[in-house]
């Protein structure tokens, strides 16, 4: 079926004349964003929530450049404790939602709360998150529809009573919180009260009916790179993972994710990043002291048979390491940062050549800081195609005046979902938003489970002397979905 595209309406610089300038004045919490649009059929086809068809933005005297992706957020998006997590938040914090929200309008307005560590360290984080959910509000939402933005300040009891504050003011819907603890506490609170939650967090582990993690799970993205080296003819699998929550929470997914494609799963090894035993767990999970014992009885046999055929391989072998073939032809490798480039360097210091074996890592890889790398050349991972965030990353820079971090593309996505659900009452609820034809996004498409869960359709990059590009697409259904 075709995707059902909404239009748009040009979106004006931040000046004191324009559409967005008088609504940004009403109140620094609340943003209510009017546009006239056409109601579409979210049940029937996949519902385009970032369409092509909008309106042209109002360009600055310089135009700045856009990384087409940006460096993303590494990993599992981590906890984070301004405070200790059993603290109490500082005073006042949250106190103005009572007397703005605890009104006669909450009987006609359709409110939605936005969970967002907007005090202590991640602030900054949390207000651009906020900003990309007002885009989005300015493209979609309806008269009636009113977004509540709540400090969680990042912690469990932040998250709790920020829901709590949600509810008491009449939300129907919860947009983050962004970390997994925030969102465990604001959970217990949003089940209590029916009230569906979409937390921004990248961990499954807090999934749960009725709370939808949205953040770009990296045990999925390995799932579709993996798919993908099948289809290139590679199917022995290895792995080395660091050691912790997020390299344990991969392992516990590798086998069966490999299983589903027909690759077989080799050894599995774990590593501490930044110890002093790195360079010996890689030296070991490369094989490398048999395998240079291989070399030496090799070159013996040879020098022993002395023939013209001999002495040609025996110059063949000058300046090889290692002989042997290893018992894997593809190798996971959720590092990323720093710590990929030691252990890429270290896996190639021990002879194991990317060129025979095909790396595979996570989103966390699209960092222009690793294209460089010689042993990640023709290195793969799956990540959404590039192009709905360039788009979204301009128009994000023209009007707030900063480039925004990769991750709020989830605000911007969760934001549209919610707007567009709210147009009407009835589809703010559970069967709506598990439409299993889904939606398309910032990043791509993406559907919400029954679950919790949230499932996505990515592409395929490859690291190349210019950089990541795309060598396979993702898909525009989940009907395609590899």
């Amino acid at each position: 079926m075709q995707n059902e595209a909404l239009p748009r309406q040009a979106l004006q610089n931040l000046n004191g004349g324009s559409a967005w300038g008088r609504i940004a004045r009403r109140t620094a919490s609340v943003v209510v964003l009017s546009v006239g649009l056409a109601a579409c059929n979210a049940t029937t086809s996949i519902t385009d929530l970032f369409g092509t068809q909008r309106g042209a933005p109002v360009e600055t005297a310089n135009q700045p450049t856009v990384d087409p992706m940006g460096a993303p957020d590494q990993g599992l998006i981590p906890d984070a404790n301004p405070w200790p997590s059993d603290a109490a938040l500082p005073e006042g914090e949250g106190a103005e939602l009572p007397a703005l929200y605890n009104d006669e309008a909450a009987v006609f307005e359709k409110r939605v709360a936005l969970l967002l560590p907007l005090s202590g360290q991640h602030a900054d984080l949390g207000r651009a998150m906020r900003h990309a959910a007002e885009l989005a509000m300015f493209d979609i939402a309806g008269d009636d529809f009113v977004l509540m933005p709540i400090d969680t300040a990042g912690t469990y009891q932040g998250g709790q009573n920020a829901a709590r504050q949600a509810v008491e003011a009449g939300a129907k819907m919860i947009l983050g919180p962004l970390f997994s603890e925030s969102v465990s506490g604001a959970s217990e609170v949003a089940k209590s009260a029916n009230v569906p939650v979409i937390a921004f967090s990248n961990n499954r582990r807090v999934a749960e009916n009725g709370v939808w993690v949205s953040g770009l799970i990296p045990e999925d993205q390995i799932a579709r790179a993996v798919g993908y080296a099948t289809s290139q003819g590679h199917f022995r699998f290895a792995a080395l993972l660091p050691q912790n929550d997020y390299g344990r929470q991969i392992a516990g997914a590798l086998s069966g994710l490999v299983s589903r494609v027909g690759g077989s799963l080799g050894r599995v090894a774990f590593y501490q990043p930044g110890s002093e035993d790195l360079q010996k767990t890689i030296r070991d999970f490369a094989n490398y002291d048999a395998r240079r014992a291989n070399l030496r009885a090799h070159k013996a046999q040879l020098e022993a048979d002395g023939s013209a055929g001999a002495k040609r391989a025996l110059r063949r072998l000058e300046g090889v390491d290692t002989y042997g073939e290893l018992d894997f032809d593809a190798l996971i490798l959720p590092a990323t940062g720093g710590d990929l480039r030691q252990v890429s360097a270290l896996l190639a210091y021990f002879d194991i050549d990317p060129s025979v074996v095909q790396f595979i890592g996570t989103f966390g890889w699209n960092d222009p800081g690793l294209f460089t790398e010689p042993a990640l050349k023709g290195g793969i991972f799956a990540a959404p195609n590039p192009e709905n965030w360039t788009l979204f990353a301009s128009r994000f820079e023209r009007t707030f005046g900063n480039p925004p971090p990769r991750i709020s593309s989830l605000a911007y996505d969760s934001a549209a979902l919610a707007a567009l659900m709210a147009r009407d009452e009835n589809n703010m609820s559970r069967d709506a938003l598990t439409n299993p034809s889904g939606f398309v996004g910032v990043d791509g498409i993406f559907r919400l489970t029954a679950d919790g869960q949230s499932e996505r359709g990515y592409a395929i990059m490859q690291i190349q002397p210019e950089g990541a590009k795309v060598v396979a697409p993702a898909p525009a259904s989940f009907d395609q979905v590899f």
